[in-house]
C-alpha cells in the first residue's frame, strides 16, 4: 500500500504548487509536508473528520497539526479554506458550465464501481465514501430503472 506523502515526495521533488485537500487528518499533514515553495493548500473539506461530533469547527473535532506554521513559513506557502456554501450564488452558472464540459467530453469523471440504488442506500453510500475505500464519485441511483452511470471514464 502506497503512502501519499512518500509518493508526493518522490514524484514532485520541488513540491506541489496547488493542492486541493478534502480529506483532513493524515492526508492534510502529507500535503502540507509536500507543498512547494510559494505553494498553496486549499482546504475544501475534511472527510476523515466528519464522523466526529461536536468540536469547535462546526460539528467536527478540532484537529492538531504540530509544526504546521513552521512548514508554511519555511516554504513561504499558505493554506486557505474554501467553504462551498459561501459561494452558493455561483452554483447555477458553474454547474451549467460543468455539465457543458462533461457532455462535450472535455471533462471526464471517475465513478466508483459500487452500486447504490434507492434513497434507502444513502447512508451506506456515505459510509462507503467516508471509509476511504471509494475510487471516484459515489453515485446513488434513486430507482433501479434509472440508467447506470458509465464507470469507464477517468479524471
Amino acid at each position: 500500500k502506497e503512502q501519499v506523502g512518500a509518493v508526493l515526495k518522490s514524484e514532485y521533488k520541488k513540491g506541489v504548487d496547488v493542492i486541493f485537500e478534502s480529506v483532513g487528518g493524515k492526508m492534510f499533514d502529507a500535503c502540507t509536508k509536500n507543498v512547494a515553495v510559494g505553494g498553496i493548500v486549499v482546504v475544501i473539506g475534511m472527510m476523515s473528520q466528519y464522523n466526529g461530533a461536536g468540536g469547535d469547527a462546526g460539528g467536527w473535532p478540532a484537529s492538531s497539526h504540530p509544526g504546521l506554521s513552521e512548514r508554511l513559513l519555511w516554504r513561504g506557502a499558505s493554506a486557505s479554506g474554501f467553504f462551498l456554501l459561501h459561494h452558493a450564488s455561483h452554483y447555477k452558472s458553474h454547474l451549467l458550465e460543468l455539465h457543458r464540459l462533461h457532455t462535450s467530453g472535455v471533462l471526464k469523471v471517475a465513478v466508483d464501481p459500487r452500486e447504490f440504488v434507492g434513497i434507502e442506500s444513502a447512508s451506506d453510500a456515505v459510509e462507503h465514501l467516508q471509509s476511504g475505500q471509494s475510487a471516484g464519485k459515489v453515485v446513488i441511483r434513486l430507482a433501479s430503472n434509472v440508467p447506470n452511470v458509465a464507470v469507464d471514464a477517468k479524471l
